[in-house]
């Protein structure tokens, strides 16, 4: 039975590490994920430079906000690889920095017209909290990093 034990261990706590990512705001519209996305990408700008970040993204993108972050941060200058399970990773060219991993959540408490957006981005997280008013996000405190 102890023999057991250690492996659930293991398993339970790599799950807890590994925890859900992705947009868990399902009446989140289309219009308010990409309001969302762009002003995500605009912060990532302001603690990252553009020109000189490489992006990875660990997680698949097929919701309205990861495509419209994937968007936005090309808009504003990013390198941006998206995520493939199937894909082996490329070395890095001498001289050059390793993609920083990108993983986002989206949500929204229940009964509640708050949205968070949480970006991990490498081994630090920005966070944000928005009121939705009239279609239109609004922010609702500042942005948090953690570092």
């Amino acid at each position: 039975m102890r023999a057991w034990i250690a492996p659930f261990a293991c398993l339970w706590l790599a799950a807890c590490a590994n925890g859900p990512y992705g947009n868990f705001a399902e009446r989140a519209t289309p219009a308010i994920n990409q309001q969302l996305a762009s002003a995500t990408a605009r912060q990532l700008a302001v603690v990252h430079p553009p020109a000189s970040t490489r992006l990875r993204v660990n997680q698949k993108t097929s919701d309205s906000y990861g495509a419209s972050l994937v968007t936005a941060l090309r808009a504003s200058g990013f390198s941006v690889q998206e995520f493939n399970p199937e894909a082996q990773p490329a070395p890095a060219p001498t001289g050059t920095a390793v993609p920083l991993a990108v993983n986002y959540v989206l949500d929204m408490p229940k009964d509640s017209e708050l949205l968070r957006v949480t970006l991990l981005v490498g081994r630090e997280s920005l966070s944000r909290v928005y009121a939705v008013q009239s279609g239109r996000v609004l922010p609702a405190g500042a942005w948090v990093r953690k570092e």
